[in-house]
């Protein structure tokens, strides 16, 4: 969908063909490299207290916003409600 509209090719779509392998497949890569990146992100939060939390902590929520986006877009190829709806819960309003 994102190719017909003029969209950049993602991640998945390069990975299938860098590596010829099924979309499926390309996926399940791609889930596995997120996954194993936040097991990253949380062993290091905790393994290394020079660090500034206040540091850490505005990480982690740059990656969470960046996966956010990945995962639902960012709203401007196609702006709607819904996304919009996620920005302001992510970024505005508190939990």
């Amino acid at each position: 969908d994102e190719l017909k509209r003029g969209d950049i090719s993602k991640s998945i779509q390069c990975y299938m063909h860098e590596a010829e392998v099924s979309e499926e497949k390309a996926r399940e890569h791609i889930k596995s490299l997120i996954g194993n990146t936040w097991k990253k992100i949380n062993d290091y939060q905790f393994a290394n207290p020079r660090i500034s939390q206040t540091f850490i902590g505005i990480a982690m929520n740059l990656t969470r916003m960046a996966q956010c986006m990945y995962q639902y877009g960012d709203g401007h190829g196609v702006g709607h409600l819904e996304t919009k709806d996620r920005v302001k819960s992510l970024l505005i309003k508190p939990l």
